[in-house]
């Protein structure tokens, strides 16, 4: 494997030279910069990015955890975190939680090991004291998502309450008197947000908010799928009439259970969601959501820690992005 003294020696330039024009760090002539790529293209030089970060004090890496790889919102975020920090000249390290705060805690030692210059977190739920030393050795760090509960720390994140208010009084504009709600682990600040939501279009229209309307998933279809099963076996003046997902999967569920209860979407049960996909005009019936704005999320939140890894020690910002009713 060439090294930056083979380089140098190709090119007929010293060391400093060729270490000036790889990071750019110095002005070197068109000529000898010419010659350096030319000596770097034929040896097919790599840099030792070991050896970088130890001179520089930085990986040019970030470490970023989501739930599950396989849902279509986290991989719309991380699509747009990585079309950013790519244009910086970072590289991307991504793990999946599942939610879990074992696997969590693993990343974060694996992150640590790692040195990333900072963290993109979408945090598991439960306790956050253990994230609490991160937050006061001021590692860069911004929490995506979900917003967190205890700690003072850069944050990034949808307005859930005012979507799922949009949504519910879209549903009951059309009518319904019995609007459920299925939504993932209570103890998110997402979905306090949504049940919030939630709670706050049936108030306005004077209407129950009762505990037997609320279904708590963890994200998956057979989650919804069981809870909306249950409702749909009630006597008919029991039923929902309209159910609200908090993400793509758990519609699924919901569809489903409509279907095996023998009943009709939207004429028996009428269902939206949190997250939009083109595909869902494909649907049959058409299904309205509540548009997340997830690219935007992933953008801001990649912005924000470049931001907090140049200026480590600037006041901590929260920024509530705004999802949108698509009507179909």
């Amino acid at each position: 494997m060439a090294t930056i003294y083979d380089v140098a020696k190709r090119a007929g330039v010293s060391t400093y030279t060729v270490s000036s024009v790889i990071n750019r760090s110095a002005f070197v002539s068109p000529q000898l910069t010419q010659r350096v790529l030319d000596a770097v293209r034929e040896l097919n030089y790599t840099v030792n990015e070991v050896a970088r970060s130890l001179q520089t004090r930085q990986t040019k890496t970030v470490g970023m955890l989501i739930p599950d790889i396989s849902n279509p919102f986290y991989a719309q975020v991380v699509y747009a975190v990585e079309e950013r920090l790519r244009a910086e000249g970072y590289a991307l390290i991504l793990g999946s939680t599942h939610d879990q705060r074992e696997h969590q805690a693993h990343y974060l030692k694996v992150f640590g090991a790692k040195q990333v210059d900072g963290l993109l977190l979408f945090v598991a739920p439960g306790d956050e004291s253990d994230l609490a030393p991160l937050v006061a050795m001021r590692k860069p760090l911004v929490f995506v998502g979900r917003r967190p509960q205890t700690l003072d720390a850069d944050a990034v994140f949808a307005d859930n309450e005012n979507g799922t208010r949009l949504a519910v009084e879209h549903l009951l504009g059309k009518g319904h008197k019995r609007v459920a709600i299925i939504v993932g682990p209570v103890e998110l600040s997402a979905n306090e947000d949504r049940l919030a939501g939630w709670r706050k279009a049936l108030k306005k229209k004077r209407l129950p908010a009762p505990d037997s309307l609320v279904g708590a998933g963890d994200w998956t279809m057979q989650s919804a799928l069981q809870i909306t099963t249950a409702w749909l076996e009630r006597p008919p003046e029991q039923r929902p009439t309209a159910v609200f997902a908090a993400n793509f999967l758990m519609l699924t569920g919901i569809l489903k259970a409509i279907k095996m209860a023998g009943l009709r979407c939207p004429q028996d049960v009428e269902v939206m969601s949190s997250d939009d996909y083109d595909w869902l005009d494909a649907f049959d019936p058409p299904i309205s959501t509540v548009a997340q704005p997830s690219r935007q999320m992933g953008d801001e939140a990649a912005v924000l820690l470049l931001k907090r890894i140049k200026q480590p020690g600037r006041k901590s910002q929260s920024i509530a992005l705004q999802p949108s009713l698509h009507v179909r």
